[in-house]
């Protein structure tokens, strides 16, 4: 027997919930690096982050919202799970590809990859947590985050604390990763769907070109913060990389609170859109708009007044030089958090080239604005230039936005 979708408002205050766990897990790693071996293994760390989010995207392939919108069920639950499969392939070879091309040193190039293998088990989960959100049991999903990001966080660092050596605690994240999907995710899915794989392998290929076009948007904009941090480490070194990630690792919980304040929203989107109702679409963007707002502004001013204070309570006195870094990057993870806003309600109405071609501008800019801005100004560059790429993409987006909507609604009058 199937279980019965839980209301709203209980989906949403779970997903909350088990997100803001799993983000201050992982906010904890770059944290406790620092305190257990350095700001060298910090750069690392923040190394395998920045190439790994690239690659991630190619996992995930942008499908989560396509996968959620799915209300008519046009592709079989096992469908998703086997691309997936596919798309992980591919992004671990690419990503080791990647590795031995830019000749990175052994211990850097190793934990790169075994951070990849790790990325690849969250990438396995999403399309887990698709089905979730799907059908309304977001329940499982923050459970199931809180359960991960524990697992994750304590392997992590009863291994770095033992063995010194960041390879071995990322492959102790990315068993405690898998063995959580296999034990919990999956036995929880089964009980609100079927997830069995009928073998059409066409309806795999047809899934993976239809959505080909997303996973080209989140390569480009996984791009838009990486590539200015793969310039600063290339022009500074692990080092510099490793300060400027201490510093902007708290000023994650901005951008990541507010996309899991948009996520569930993702299938309203979709029925408004679809209904053509106009009005209705437009105001539940802005209420989405105005809760990102207000968490913006919390931020803002709490970095303001009680920044210095919590980099010296979490890292130490070594961090007071650098913290001038941190008011830039806040805005960072703010006009982040617009983009993602923007960039998932473009995917639910399908506007595909409206997506790549703002991320593209996007991705040029920053790029261009990393090579000179950091040569200038160093690590807060590398901030400068990603809020210019940031800029730019949001302008189109909602240009794009509203080029969409409006054709939409002048069709349903029609």
């Amino acid at each position: 027997m199937k279980d019965k979708k839980m209301s709203i408002k209980t989906s949403i205050l779970w997903n909350t919930w088990g997100s803001l766990v799993y983000l201050g897990c992982q906010w904890l790693l770059s944290v406790l690096v620092i305190r257990i071996s350095g700001f060298e293994n910090s750069g690392i760390l923040t190394l395998a982050m920045s190439i790994t989010n690239m690659f991630y995207s190619i996992a995930v392939y942008g499908m989560r919202t396509f996968q959620v919108a799915d209300t008519e069920n046009e592709y079989a639950q096992g469908t998703y799970v086997i691309s997936r499969i596919v798309t992980g392939g591919a992004a671990f070879i690419l990503c080791t590809a990647f590795v031995a091309a830019n000749r990175y040193d052994q211990v850097s190039g190793i934990s790169i990859v075994i951070y990849m293998i790790f990325r690849l088990g969250e990438a396995l989960f999403d399309v887990y947590a698709g089905f979730f959100q799907k059908y309304w049991r977001m329940d499982y999903l923050g459970k199931s985050m809180v359960i991960r990001g524990v697992a994750m966080l304590g392997s992590y660092t009863i291994f770095l604390g033992i063995f010194q050596c960041l390879p071995v605690a990322f492959g102790a994240m990315a068993v405690s990763t898998f063995l959580v999907i296999l034990l919990y995710d999956r036995r929880h899915v089964k009980r609100i769907t079927s997830i069995k794989f009928d073998g059409n392998f066409k309806k795999v290929q047809e899934l993976l070109i239809r959505c080909f076009p997303l996973v080209v948007y989140l390569f480009l904009n996984a791009g838009i913060s990486s590539i200015p941090r793969y310039f600063l480490e290339k022009f500074s070194g692990n080092d510099k990389l490793g300060v400027y990630a201490a510093i902007a690792a708290p000023t994650l919980v901005v951008q990541m609170a507010s996309t899991y304040i948009f996520n569930p929203f993702v299938t309203a989107f979709a029925e408004k859109y679809h209904a053509g109702d106009r009005d209705g679409f437009w105001k539940l963007l802005f209420t989405c708009v105005k809760v990102v707002t207000a968490v913006s502004v919390v931020a803002l001013a709490g970095a303001a007044l009680l920044g210095k204070w919590g980099l010296l309570l979490l890292i130490g006195e070594k961090i007071l030089p650098y913290t001038g870094l941190l008011l830039p990057l806040v805005v960072c993870t703010i006009l982040t958090a617009f983009s993602w806003l923007l960039c998932g309600v473009l995917t639910v109405v399908k506007d595909f080239k409206g997506l790549i071609i703002s991320n593209v501008a996007a991705v040029v800019s920053g790029s261009v604005a990393s090579v000179i801005f950091i040569r200038l100004w160093g690590m807060q560059g590398t901030s400068f230039a990603t809020i210019l790429g940031l800029t730019v993409e949001i302008v189109l987006l909602f240009v794009f936005l509203q080029k969409r909507i409006g054709n939409s609604a002048a069709l349903s009058r029609s």
